[in-house]
C-alpha cells in the first residue's frame, strides 16, 4: 500500500461506503482529501461519506470545497444546498438551490428542495411576525 497515495484511500473509502460503513468511509476520504484537496471527486465523495456518517457540519465544509473546485457543477450546489438545509441555514440553502437551477434548470430535485426551503423560510417569517 502506498501511504501517500490519495487514490488508495479513495478506493478504501469507496469500499467502506459500498458496504455501508460510513464512519470508516469518511475516515478514508478524509485521508484522501488530506493528500489531494484539489480533486473534485475525492472532495465530493468525502462530503457524501461524512453526510452518510451523520457528520453534518464536516460534510458541509466538504460540499463548500467541492463548489469552490467546480463552481459550474450543478450537483455540487444541489448537495451543498441540501446540507445547508439540513443544518438549518435556510437562506444559504435557498441560494445554492437557485445556483443549481441556474446551471441545470430542469433539475426536479433542486426545484422540489427550493420549494421546501422557501416554505420553511416563510413559516419562520410568520412565527417571527407573530411574536412582534
Amino acid at each position: 500500500m502506498e501511504p501517500n497515495s490519495s487514490s488508495v484511500y479513495q478506493h478504501y473509502g469507496q469500499h467502506y461506503a459500498h458496504i455501508e460503513n460510513y464512519p470508516a468511509a469518511a475516515t478514508m476520504y478524509q485521508k484522501a482529501v488530506d493528500l489531494n484537496s484539489e480533486d473534485f471527486d475525492i472532495v465530493f465523495n468525502a462530503a457524501n461519506a461524512h453526510r452518510q456518517a451523520g457528520l453534518k457540519e464536516k460534510a458541509e465544509v466538504f460540499y463548500w470545497k467541492a463548489v469552490v473546485l467546480k463552481p459550474q457543477e450543478a450537483s455540487a450546489h444541489l448537495n451543498l444546498g441540501a446540507m445547508l438545509h439540513v443544518n438549518g441555514k435556510l437562506r444559504e440553502a435557498e441560494m445554492e438551490y437557485m445556483k443549481a437551477l441556474k446551471l441545470k434548470p430542469d433539475d426536479d430535485i433542486a426545484k422540489a428542495n427550493l420549494k421546501k426551503v422557501r416554505t420553511l423560510i416563510n413559516k419562520n417569517k410568520s412565527k417571527e411576525n407573530g411574536k412582534k
